[in-house]
């Protein structure tokens, strides 16, 4: 139930990003509509105005069917999980494509009338403009990336304590939330620097008013991103905090970690909407604004400027996204391999999952050694490192952790640690009982079948070779 409800969370947070950034209200705004530059007289033409309507009808039935058809597909994990991942992946395939074509096909028809009609832009539009002064400030902006440094340090600073080395040495879990730190921190800096180098824009033929409005965005930019990547380092101090005074890490540590972790994602939005706000505040007072007509590159929905030197550009869809210029190779590698690695680790996530899910758990006795092999790790046990063999009612009572392997509601297989236990692996089917116990010289392994009378044939044959 708890799956269920966590993916209609996650169903929605996700179709919330996507509309506002594909799906929200298009009006016209800095002589644009949906990209496209045109007199506010054509945005307000009579076949303008219905191609939008449309455009809003089909984006509410879009979000409409497609929020029933994701709610309908959480159904999906009370039975099986890797199922239920599959055709889960599909859904999201398909709601984050079919949003980006339903805004670029409406944005191309926008083009192509525009052009059909002879429309040129607002007023003061032009094809390029330039303003120097704004220009040659373009990377002097806002704070420095080098405090996503200071970021850094703070995450790696509890490695000098004892308690955090040894938990590190025993767990692998450690690792990844230390890994998964870092690589958060690095990716706030990345985005920094990226922003802080983009060429600034021109708004207005006013040169003060251009540096006030890139100042400003790139001023908060820093500061958001900066914040981000210490809060990120935040919480990891506050889980490595309890792998030196615990040396385990409980479900509410991890359930505060999420939670302290959401804070960088709070402050990202903050900073976006704000960025926005201010941009709105600022140019309302613009009284000689200049518009770049640069649509010719945008036709397709994408950018595509081969006289444009710069990789990544401001997308016309959302202010505050950037995409690649796919007219210079890097651009057309760089989204290749985005879906590609997308496509790739979706596919094995979703094998790894139908293989976890539908391979039993078995145990090979032979004369050396007893084999367990199941959907996620084999394990094989010479006799030699056996110390001990129990056949117990069930599963000793104990806050297992996984530190890796696999577990859903039904089965638990690979490493784990428990509180009382300690390092451990379990190749277990919940429900079912007996429970074989193998103590070897470096720990338990928990081990059964299905059937009870197959797990104490199991028991018998390693009992009898032990001699």
């Amino acid at each position: 139930m708890l799956m269920f409800w966590i993916f209609i969370f996650v169903d929605l947070f996700t179709m919330g990003i996507i509309y506002a950034v594909y799906g929200g209200k298009r009006t016209y705004s800095e002589g644009m509509l949906m990209g496209v530059h045109m007199p506010e007289s054509a945005a307000k033409s009579g076949e303008v105005t219905s191609l939008m309507d449309q455009y809003r009808r089909r984006t509410k039935q879009f979000y409409l069917w497609n929020g029933i058809v994701g709610a309908v597909v959480c159904l999906l994990n009370f039975w099986y999980i890797s199922v239920f991942i599959i055709v889960w992946s599909l859904w999201l395939l398909e709601m984050c494509g079919g949003a980006v074509i339903l805004v670029y096909r409406t944005h191309r028809k926008l083009y192509d009338l525009k052009v059909e009609r002879g429309w040129v832009g607002s007023g003061n539009s032009r094809i390029l403009a330039v303003d120097t002064k704004t220009s040659a400030q373009s990377g002097e902006m806002g704070l420095t990336p080098w405090w996503h440094v200071l970021s850094a340090g703070l995450i790696l600073l509890p490695c000098i304590l004892p308690g955090v080395r040894e938990y590190l040495r025993e767990s692998e879990d450690g690792w990844i939330l230390l890994a998964c730190s870092l690589a958060v921190s690095l990716a706030f800096g990345l985005i920094h620097i990226m922003i802080r180098r983009m060429r600034n824009k021109v708004y207005s033929e006013d040169s003060e008013m251009n540096l006030k409005v890139n100042l400003m965005q790139k001023n908060v930019w820093s500061w958001t991103l900066v914040g981000c990547s210490l809060a990120n380092a935040c919480a990891y101090l506050f889980v490595a905090g309890h792998m030196d005074a615990d040396q385990w890490i409980s479900t509410w540590v991890y359930v505060v970690y999420i939670i302290l972790e959401s804070v960088p994602v709070v402050f990202f939005i903050a900073g976006m909407m704000y960025v926005q706000y201010k941009r709105r505040e600022l140019l309302a007072f613009n009284e000689s604004p200049l518009y770049i007509d640069d649509d010719v590159y945008w036709k397709n929905g994408w950018y595509s400027n081969p006289h444009d030197k710069r990789l990544i550009v401001q997308d016309w869809v959302c202010s505050w996204n950037y995409t690649t210029n796919m007219a210079r190779p890097a651009g057309k590698i760089c989204l290749g391999l985005g879906i590609i690695v997308t496509i790739v680790c979706l596919g094995l996530a979703d094998v790894m999952l139908l293989r976890f899910e539908f391979t039993p758990i078995e145990v090979a006795v032979t004369q050396d050694s007893v084999k367990i092999t199941s959907g996620y790790s084999d394990e094989t046990i010479r006799y030699d490192e056996i110390q001990d063999i129990r056949l117990l009612e069930e599963l000793p009572e104990d806050d297992f952790e996984k530190i890796n392997g696999g577990d859903t509601k039904d089965m638990l297989t690979g490493k784990f640690r428990g509180r009382e236990t300690g390092k451990c692996l379990l190749y277990i089917y919940i429900k079912s009982t007996p429970v074989l116990e193998i103590s070897t010289t470096d720990g338990p392994v928990y081990v059964n079948s299905r059937t009870g009378e197959e797990t104490e044939e199991w028991y018998d044959q390693i009992e009898k070779n032990l001699g």
